[in-house]
């Protein structure tokens, strides 16, 4: 018998090496493909076409009422006479912020959006909402951020008490790596601490910020030991608990944007005292129902009708934008309240998840009531395979992190447009995440925010079809 020689052992190595790859990939691809029964337990309601058409037709017939709901001007400290500052007023929940605001009652002269670029949302720039002063500003620059914090107010209302709502931040859920955290530092750390000494000088007394709740994600080890059920951390139960505990280390996070949110939940949490009080809301998952131009879940499938998804086996809460508002309106409240002492309420210097009513929701369950209720276009899901996109997910990542390195980036592209998005980080920021908002749902003497939402997700997505449908002719 001839001697094997070693260039065939390399290349039978190769293809065993090969072949156990493709084996992995296989088994974890169909493990991605199905709902853990531990998740199923909590949300074990798949919605049917009758359901969904007949909430659609309520709302139709009567379309969610959010002004009815906010709390009452009146109950705020001093009759609810108040200035606003709104940084990122011109985004998602800051403009939906600005609006509810207005429905509540307070003038335009009284409220401020600050922001790097003007609104353009359709309903922030008719009505009595045009009137809203704007000031552009960078947060990343101290001196810009002061400046317009410090910019003067009508005579009518200059003098009343300051209420700062920060909701600007740059949302990259791709990135990992500290090589690429500097883009997100800037503004949702550095910004942080600029805002907060401009809302200091400018004699705010409740500052209230939007965090998220990716905050209390672990990532998942989709390649730990392969005879395992499931993926470490496949699913994970969300709340506030982490916030009490040592701040984790960067690895231990999905992605960037949640460490830096991370870092500036404990900056505001130590800028809290009695005479400039303190709060973080944390939206579940993503924000949805924003508007159908800017809204990056209900908003996109919408606008691009056929899109592609590995994830519609996936459970997680959902959450509306006006259900987030209501949130940073409820921490207002709650913490212009003293307690019997004449103390902070001990909600002060905290962080509350809130999320829609009901349970958490599977994105089959959103796609199916696309598919059923919007008129134009028609929806159409391209379902795809998640181990597969995992494993490009990597390839993606290698060439972004390549493309920075000083040499090495000459010759290497960096991925762009949607592309850029498709890495790893994704994967453990779309997994099963349960949460729960029942510490924003207490009593603000039991030390909650008294957090109530209007809608489910079912309600909230059928009111943003309606609007789509009405504005699309159908």
């Amino acid at each position: 018998m001839d001697d094997i020689s070693p260039t065939r052992l390399l290349l039978g190595a190769l293809a065993a090496v090969l072949a156990i790859g493709i084996l992995w990939v296989g088994k974890l691809n169909a493990t991605l493909k199905k709902t853990p029964p531990e998740v199923l337990a909590v949300s074990p309601h798949r919605w049917t076409e009758a359901e969904m058409r007949a909430v659609y037709d309520r709302i139709r017939a009567k379309p969610v009422d959010w002004a009815s709901h906010l709390p009452p001007r009146a109950t705020l400290a001093g009759g609810g006479d108040r200035r606003y500052i709104i940084t990122g007023g011109s985004g998602g929940v800051g403009g939906t912020i600005v609006l509810h605001l207005l429905a509540r009652g307070h003038p335009p002269e009284a409220l401020r959006i600050v922001d790097f670029r003007p609104p353009d949302r359709p309903e922030l720039t008719t009505g009595a909402v045009a009137r809203v002063d704007f000031v552009r500003a960078d947060i990343t620059s101290a001196t810009g951020t002061t400046a317009a914090f410090d910019a003067p107010w009508p005579a009518a209302v200059r003098d009343l008490p300051l209420t700062v709502f920060h909701t600007a931040a740059v949302i990259s859920h791709a990135d990992r790596s500290m090589i690429t955290y500097e883009r997100v530092r800037g503004v949702n750390v550095d910004g942080v601490r600029h805002v907060l000494d401009a809302a200091r000088a400018a004699g705010a007394s409740v500052f209230v910020s939007t965090s998220s709740a990716s905050v209390a994600y672990r990532p998942v080890e989709y390649w730990g030991n392969p005879l395992r059920r499931w993926p470490r951390n496949y699913w994970q139960a969300i709340d506030e608990a982490d916030f009490a505990r040592p701040l984790r280390p960067h690895p231990q996070f999905f992605g960037n944007y949640a460490y830096s949110k991370a870092v500036a939940e404990r900056i505001i949490a130590e800028a809290n005292a009695p005479g400039f009080r303190t709060g973080i809301v944390r939206p579940a998952n993503g924000i949805y129902g924003t508007t159908s131009t800017t809204d990056q879940i209900v908003g996109y499938c919408l606008r691009v009708g056929t899109f592609p998804s590995w994830i519609r086996n996936i459970i997680q809460n959902f959450v509306h934008a006006g259900n987030v508002s209501l949130g940073h309106l409820a921490f207002e409240a709650a913490l212009l309240q003293d307690d019997r002492n004449g103390n902070m309420p001990k909600c002060a210097g905290q962080a509350f998840t809130v999320t829609d009513d009901g349970p958490p929701t599977m994105f089959d369950d959103v796609y199916n009531l696309l598919k059923v209720i919007v008129a134009t276009p028609p929806i159409k899901v391209i379902y795809l395979q998640p181990g597969l996109m995992l494993v490009l997910a990597y390839v993606v990542e290698l060439f972004d992190l390549a493309s920075r390195l000083p040499v090495v980036g000459r010759i290497v592209p960096r991925p762009q447009g949607s592309l850029a998005m498709l890495q790893p980080a994704i994967f453990s920021a779309s997994t099963n995440h349960i949460a729960t908002d029942t510490a924003a749902r207490r009593s603000v003497e039991d030390g909650g925010i008294a957090y109530r939402p209007l809608v489910s997700t079912m309600e909230g997505v059928c009111q943003q079809v309606l609007d789509w449908n009405i504005e699309h002719g159908k």
